[in-house]
């Protein structure tokens, strides 16, 4: 896994019209986030230390899921270029209610449409979640919401993630 450096650069590009981490001379983080998508275009702007400790929260939260590292890495990267993303509109009718549940900063959470999907809870307020979906979603309409996309909605509409901790990971 990589590790987040003051030496890592958020950009945008206009050729291929991304919000781009340059991550070395060799290595760049090309966002799925268009310039239609986002709020500022940010020109040699460095990885902040509240980015980086972000980064380290995201991944911790993750590897509940036993994700691939690459996969864990595209996702972090990802949660990482949401302060860059317009905020959304409500889609919560597009979910079914969720359990009583707070969400906090970095969980991972399950989201229900006609389909269920992971989700990890961008920031939060008094009654919404800003989400990264984690997978392709169905929603309660029909609609296919894609993979990596940041939305919107009310609290109630996602539920905890419950897993079971394994014996190696407490010890």
């Amino acid at each position: 896994m990589l590790r987040p450096s003051e030496r890592w650069f958020w950009t945008y590009c206009n050729k291929k019209d991304r919000l781009l981490l340059d991550i070395s001379d060799k290595a760049q983080f090309c966002s799925p986030f268009a310039q239609s998508q986002l709020i500022q275009q940010p020109q040699k702007q460095p990885l902040s230390m509240a980015e980086a400790q972000a980064f380290w929260q995201i991944d911790e939260s993750l590897q509940q899921l036993d994700l691939p590292a690459a996969v864990r890495l595209e996702l972090c990267l990802t949660a990482l270029c949401a302060p860059f993303v317009q905020q959304q509109a409500h889609k919560s009718w597009y979910f079914q209610q969720g359990q009583q549940y707070e969400p906090a900063q970095f969980d991972v959470v399950t989201m229900r449409g006609l389909s269920s999907q992971y989700a990890l809870v961008l920031s939060t307020d008094t009654e919404c979640a800003n989400c990264l979906l984690l997978g392709e979603i169905t929603t309660l309409a029909g609609k296919v919401l894609p993979r990596l996309q940041i939305i919107r909605v009310l609290a109630n509409r996602i539920s905890s993630l419950k897993t079971t901790v394994s014996y190696r990971q407490i010890a």
